[in-house]
């Protein structure tokens, strides 16, 4: 992959706009110079039409149920891949903002989609510079090898890759909006109800079955 890819704009358009009324005190105008930085540090050279998204199976961090063996397994932070370690499973593919147990992320050869926004532009190069399979995402138009996926929190964003990527079923593992595991404080409770609010609008569009799980 070597440009910019976005996976709905208008669907983008609505999403960004909203959290951003909802969360002004975040530094959204750094996103740019995210969008700008991100491709410097892509390496995957495959496709996401390559693996098989029929079942999803997305672990996010307050998860208690070991997911089901069949499907293709995403990792939402390194919190989570310790989790799914420590069950025995290695994700396929983990959606991070490299924030959450980032050093949990670069010990494996698999494809991360690490997401640069304007709060981590400062400590993405560490870890991107790590990762041995990195697409890029971003959260404004793509300056180049890296992907724009509608949503805001990682866990809302791999829900949406999944539906994008023509999931018929997503299971989602340990999505709680009123169990906050990394701090607990005003944004952070914020961005788990706009992720409840966007997760939901997958469900409402009615093309993928989503089932939740602890």
């Amino acid at each position: 992959m070597r440009g910019g890819i976005v996976l709905d704009p208008l669907e983008w358009l609505l999403v960004r706009s909203y959290y951003t009324a909802l969360l002004p005190q975040l530094n959204f105008l750094n996103d740019y110079l995210a969008a700008e930085m991100a491709p410097k540090f892509c390496n995957y050279e495959g496709d996401l039409k390559e693996y098989d998204w029929y079942i999803v199976n997305i672990v996010m961090p307050p998860a208690e149920t070991k997911p089901f063996s069949d499907g293709l397994l995403i990792a939402v932070e390194g919190y989570s891949v310790e989790l799914l370690r420590n069950w025995g499973l290695k994700p396929d593919i983990i959606v991070t903002d490299f924030d959450f147990k980032p050093n949990e992320i670069i010990k494996y050869n698999l494809l991360i989609l690490g997401h640069a926004h304007g709060d981590n532009i400062d400590y993405y190069p560490k870890y991107a510079s790590k990762a041995r399979s990195l697409l890029p995402t971003v959260q404004v138009w793509p300056r180049g090898c890296s992907l724009l996926i509608p949503g805001f929190t990682d866990g809302d964003r791999a829900v949406y890759l999944a539906y994008y990527m023509g999931a018929k079923e997503i299971r989602i593992y340990g999505f709680n909006p009123s169990k906050v595991i990394k701090r607990n404080d005003d944004i952070k409770r914020t961005k788990l109800q706009i992720a409840e609010t966007l997760i939901n609008r997958v469900i409402r569009k009615g093309e993928s079955k989503v089932i939740f799980f602890k």
